[in-house]
């Protein structure tokens, strides 16, 4: 019996040594296999991801540089803008500086003047402007007893000769003026002129023919020129 059951004994063992070879070498070609198709597959998706990471990098490279360009255009424009303001500025503070050494009723004269008188004629030579400043209730007409009165205060801007003219005017405060048109340079004497209806002829001179305009700023250096020849008459 017992030599019978010792070769059954080693048959078995052998079964089971060459089944255990059998899986050993199964999982080993297993890994193999795996390892292999990995290989394949890395090799496979190398070039796709080179390109991916190509393009990629490429991609950055021109983010990079456009918003290195916007940048630099942003600074150009802002360089630009601060170079106009800071024009502007300097040229609105000259403009204001032609003007420092005037007052405001001045410069009103002078601006009065020149866009009234001096675009109508060439007064180049004109060394002065003089200027009356005629309150209300004033005649208008000095020389004339019967002469009507102003019902408001007036300036009256002129030449030193006849020929470079005259304007007298109400200021509305607004940059607007009342122009009388009817007053002129000098009123006649009474030994050259009829004074007996000069109450009437006065009447009519601030009644009639009165004009608004509206007085530009103009150009604050050749205002100012302008104002530097203002003389109040006396």
């Amino acid at each position: 019996m017992k030599k019978i059951i010792l070769p059954i004994l080693l048959v078995s063992l052998l079964v089971i040594l060459v089944s255990c070879n059998n899986n050993d070498s199964e999982h080993h070609n297993d890994n193999n296999s795996s390892d292999t198709n990995t290989s394949e597959n890395k090799d496979n998706e190398t070039p796709n991801e080179i390109d991916e990471k190509t393009n990629t990098s490429d991609s950055g490279d021109n983010s990079e540089s456009s918003n290195k360009q916007n940048k630099e255009q942003n600074n150009n424009k802002k360089q630009e803008q601060n170079n106009d303001s800071n024009e502007n500025q300097q040229s609105t503070d000259k403009n204001k500086s032609y003007l420092n050494n005037f007052n405001s009723e001045e410069i009103e004269y002078a601006r009065v003047w020149y866009q009234l008188i001096s675009t109508r004629n060439d007064l180049k030579g004109i060394r002065d402007v003089y200027v009356t400043e005629i309150p209300k209730g004033s005649k208008v007409n000095p020389q004339a007893q019967n002469s009507a009165v102003y019902k408001e205060n007036v300036v009256k801007l002129e030449a030193p000769m006849r020929a470079g003219g005259s304007i007298t005017y109400s200021s509305n405060g607004d940059g607007t003026i009342n122009v009388y048109n009817n007053i002129p340079y000098k009123w006649e004497s009474s030994q050259t002129s009829d004074y007996s209806q000069m109450d009437k002829v006065t009447r009519k001179a601030i009644e009639d023919n009165i004009e608004t305009i509206y007085i530009k700023p103009h150009d604050n250096k050749t205002v100012a020129k302008l104002a530097s020849k203002i003389r109040y008459s006396k």
